[in-house]
């Protein structure tokens, strides 16, 4: 583990920091939950790893995020890529 964080350069190292406390708070006070998704470019596929979450919690966070993307992300997108 301690070779490939080398790897990271100082931006990428802080990003790290930063996900590891948020999933550490998870695991440390109840009021949390996370969840990691990950998927590689050409994998139609995805690893959902829940954090201090019920089935029905991971959903909730699923649909909250849905919401969120729809909300921030997507606004300021080209028409076409909003019906993507």
């Amino acid at each position: 583990m301690e070779a490939a964080v080398n790897k990271l350069d100082e931006s990428q190292r802080e990003h790290l920091r930063i996900v590891i406390t948020e999933l550490i708070r998870c695991y440390i006070d109840d009021k949390y939950h996370g969840m990691v998704l990950v998927s590689g470019e050409d994998d139609p596929f995805f690893k959902m790893v829940a954090v201090n979450s019920t089935d029905m919690e991971a959903y909730e966070l699923l649909r909250r995020a849905d919401e969120y993307v729809a909300l921030h992300v997507m606004k300021d997108a080209p028409p076409k890529e909003q019906f993507n």
